[in-house]
């Protein structure tokens, strides 16, 4: 025959014990996912700002109206990607500039007229 454990009473120090390491795992927890949300919205707001300047350095050469043609970023405006960035295409369709900027995690960032 197996002989249970006799239950025991649970002291206020521990309950309070208790409380305050959930809490602290709880709240851990949280900024966590904080810092996370915040590192992916820099990523994203580099990855715009970097779209921004090849948009203005593609309409700087004032593009006729008449031509369409693509190119790499690289092309347009020299220099490396930002981190976190795969590809970058510019597409000039009729003196309208766009750009497509191909990230990790199968994302995209798309920035033009």
């Amino acid at each position: 025959m197996v002989k249970t454990a006799e239950l025991r009473d649970i002291t206020p120090a521990e309950r309070g014990r208790a409380m305050r390491t959930f809490f602290w795992i709880l709240l851990a927890f949280v900024a966590g996912i904080g810092v996370i949300v915040a590192t992916l919205a820099v990523q994203g707001k580099a990855a715009r700002d970097y779209g921004q300047r090849v948009v203005q350095a593609v309409q700087a050469t004032k593009p006729s109206e008449n031509v369409s043609y693509a190119q790499k970023c690289t092309e347009a405006l020299p220099g490396p990607l930002p981190r976190g960035i795969l590809g970058c295409d510019v597409t000039v369709d009729r003196g309208k500039v766009s750009v497509v900027l191909q990230a990790e995690g199968d994302k995209q960032y798309r920035l033009g007229e």
